[in-house]
């Protein structure tokens, strides 16, 4: 199962100078990120390569795929948590606890374009059926 996220996540920069900005401008910020998020699920659920994980525990793997090199790889990385709270927030994941979310693998690439691409690998139901074959 995967699913793309086409478009540029925020950094950790970005994230914590809309703290800084206003009261309430984080908050605002990471909702938006979200909701731009559980669109590109949505999309994925539609087409089939994403289902909810229910209490099925898997690994993410996450590839971040960069147009140029002026963002530093901790910042990008960041945006994982944004991920993970979308996963949740869609239904995907029942939560992004160490119970549901094994581990998590994280590369960036250089690409043409911007854009994520989120895959779930090693989860416990797939080696339960493939032991049963």
């Amino acid at each position: 199962m995967h699913f793309y996220i086409d478009m540029k996540l925020p950094s950790l920069n970005e994230y914590i100078n809309a703290c800084r900005g206003s009261r309430y401008g984080g908050a605002t910020f990471k909702s938006n990120i979200e909701d731009n998020i559980i669109h590109f699920i949505h999309k994925a659920c539609l087409n089939k390569t994403l289902k909810p994980m229910g209490e099925i525990p898997c690994e993410l793997v996450i590839t971040f795929f960069e147009k140029t090199k002026k963002r530093d790889v901790d910042n990008i990385q960041s945006s994982v948590k944004f991920i993970l709270d979308a996963l949740q927030k869609a239904g995907i994941l029942k939560n992004d606890s160490r119970k549901y979310v094994k581990q998590i693998y994280s590369t960036v690439k250089d690409a043409n374009e911007n854009r994520v691409l989120v895959e779930f690998a090693n989860c416990e139901e797939e080696n339960e059926r493939k032991e049963e074959l």
